[in-house]
């Protein structure tokens, strides 16, 4: 994941940023039906009824909400007894959890008794008429809008039998009930559910903000120059949940069909421990850019401070930190590989077995080991490409738990790789050349080469396609080299990788020299010319360049699949570690440069023009 220019934290300041993404409507609007089937309101009926008296207990002990945070000066009642249309599925007395939801009442939490409303009453409630005839089965919308099968035929709904059916109203419908709907969660609404799901539920909910829908809200009129609503209309948005940059999963929807891995408080401190590691800021950033002077003269530009008070710093650790451990967590059924069902365990392993790839909703690409290399670049349209050994492992290997828009993985186990927190990058931005070069991309293409590899001369039938930048040379006295900035890099250890391609115009190799800069706690430190890693690493004359300044790129050659390959991947640093976070900064990051370098008596054997193909940085676990 990329994110730029994060000069702002979480909750407040995070809303003004990100745009907002509307996962729930509270909609005030009800149409009034002039067919009256019965002289009493519903209400009344209710009232009538002994066998109800619960239920219109309920009824008039709950007043009628706008959202979660507001409610109106009516109670349901009210509501009931006036002239909006409405169809009320009633529980009769002893056929529901009445003690339960009395206890939510009396104890005078905000929270619950909005739970009861929820839960209970607009679960059991339904807007315009709803006669019940015929005999087929239909879907209808509850007034939560959560969704129900109506069974016409058995005169059930969602299984709960229909005892005393279509009592007409002057206002709507009423139908008698062996119980109350059974009222099914969605995952947003599940994570609020169950105390062993606190810390990830407390994370997300954060971003959770209540918007104002002028379009949906009736105006009334005009006082003092300044509008008045006659019913305000609001949505509950979270911009972590529906923000691209983020989840980007709307977990409030009813007509979605997520999948979501869940962990558990415990499991997800234990995580939390680790990745807090993966972001520590400094307090200042000063960045200094690479270029050069009119007359061709290297020099460096002083940029601007990126500067963070300790509190900036601790909210950007723990909105990261939580961050990569809650962003990949959610799979949309529909976006997997050729839609193939992954709603359980027996599906997942499934897709397993097939070697599959399974999609997060925040773009991470979760795919069989072995089936990525050291070259494999991440798809302009994914975030991240992680290997994993067991696609059921990291759903918990258990069944789910089913909610209304999908499914619930609970995890104790959290198995998620560590390249899902802290994922390679090979997505490096050129910056600038020195004044030895001049560069320009490339793309070479070889169809059915006859290549010549350990001396012997062989025809291939294949066609190869590279992309390069080209570090030309200005002279043929010149070294070329060239300036990449480091995106996103987290302060944990990478194996570096620099892919040179067999320079086909000359058939010579390379000799370059690899340089890093990088921050510290305290200092920058410029230009730290790296050692050669590689213990059976040697130069076009076959001598050892183990631990030396120098690299050197092999010609071609076959790879570990047995393949020609006319580029060669070149460990430059094993175990590197940057002690300094730089995630999200567009403004300071590390530089690597890669120089030519040889002596001119080794000209025969190397060639200065450098074809660049990537650079990778592989992250290692902590």
């Amino acid at each position: 994941m990329k994110i730029k220019n994060i000069k702002w934290l979480t909750g407040s300041l995070m809303t003004a940023v990100l745009a907002a993404g509307i996962t729930a409507c509270s909609d005030d609007h009800f149409d009034i039906s002039a067919d009256a089937a019965g002289k009493q309101t519903i209400w009344q009926n209710i009232q009538s009824k002994g066998e109800l008296s619960e239920y219109a207990d309920i009824l008039q002990s709950v007043y009628y909400s706008q959202s979660e945070e507001k409610t109106t000066s009516e109670t349901y009642a009210d509501i009931l007894n006036g002239a909006q249309t409405f169809t009320i599925w009633a529980p009769k007395n002893g056929t529901f959890n009445y003690s339960y939801y009395k206890d939510l009442l009396n104890s005078g939490v905000r929270e619950n008794i909005y739970r009861v409303e929820k839960e209970l009453i607009r679960n059991n409630m339904t807007r315009y008429s709803n006669i019940i005839n015929g005999s087929d089965s239909i879907k209808i919308d509850l007034f939560n809008s959560k969704a129900a099968w109506l069974n016409r035929g058995k005169q059930t709904i969602k299984g709960v039998a229909i005892t005393t059916p279509n009592i007409g109203a002057s206002n709507g419908v009423l139908h008698i009930t062996e119980g109350a709907i059974d009222y099914q969660p969605n995952l947003y609404e599940y994570m609020a559910w169950g105390n062993s799901l606190d810390s990830i539920n407390a994370f997300i909910k954060s971003f959770q903000t209540l918007e104002f829908d002028e379009y949906a809200s009736t105006k009334g009129p005009t006082i003092d120059g300044k509008i008045t609503w006659v019913d305000s209309i609001t949505y509950m948005s979270n911009d972590y949940t529906t923000s691209a940059a983020f989840m980007n999963a709307y977990l409030n929807r009813e007509d979605s069909n997520y999948v979501m891995v869940m962990p558990t408080n415990e499991t997800w401190k234990n995580k939390l421990e680790k990745t807090q590691k993966y972001f520590k800021f400094k307090s200042s950033y000063i960045q200094d850019v690479n270029t050069q002077t009119e007359s061709g003269k290297d020099t460096l530009i002083k940029g601007a401070e990126t500067a963070f008070t300790q509190a900036e710093i601790d909210s950007l650790n723990n909105l990261y930190a939580k961050n990569a451990i809650c962003q990949n967590l959610t799979f949309n059924a529909n976006w997997q590989y050729e839609q193939i069902p992954i709603t359980s365990i027996a599906d997942i392993r499934s897709a397993d077995a097939r070697m599959d790839s399974l999609l997060s909703t925040a773009g991470t690409k979760f795919k069989k080991t072995g089936t990525l290399n050291a070259t494999n670049k991440v798809k302009s349209n994914l975030k991240n490409v992680v290997e994993v050994d067991d696609y059921a492992s990291l759903f918990g290997n258990a069944e789910p738990v089913e909610v209304s828009n999908g499914y619930a993985y609970i995890v104790d186990d959290f198995k998620f790789p560590y390249k899902t927190f802290a994922p390679d990058i090979d997505d490096l931005d050129y910056e600038s050349c020195d004044n030895m070069c001049d560069p320009y991309t490339s793309q070479r293409t070889y169809m059915n080469p006859t290549v010549i590899i350990d001396d012997d001369t062989i025809q291939v039938d294949s066609v190869f396609k590279y992309n390069y930048l080209v570090l030309k040379n200005k002279s043929t006295s010149s070294h070329p080299g060239a300036y990449f900035r480091v995106p996103d890099v987290l302060s944990c250890k990478y194996d570096i990788y620099v892919v040179i391609g067999y320079n086909t115009d000359y058939m010579q190799q390379n000799k370059f020299y690899t340089y890093i800069s990088y921050d510290t706690a305290d200092k920058r430190l410029a230009d730290q010319r790296l050692q050669n890693p590689n213990e059976d690493a040697v130069d076009a004359k076959g001598e050892s360049i183990y631990g030396t300044d120098v690299f050197v790129n092999r010609p071609m050659h076959y790879n570990e699949k047995g393949e020609v390959d006319f580029t060669d991947t070149i460990c430059v640093a094993k175990d590197f570690e940057f002690p300094i976070c730089y995630y999200g900064l567009t403004n300071a990051y590390p530089v690597i440069n890669i120089k030519s370098n040889f002596k001119s008596t080794e000209k025969t054997y190397y060639c200065r023009e450098i074809w660049v193909n990537s650079i990778i940085f592989k992250s290692k676990e902590w």
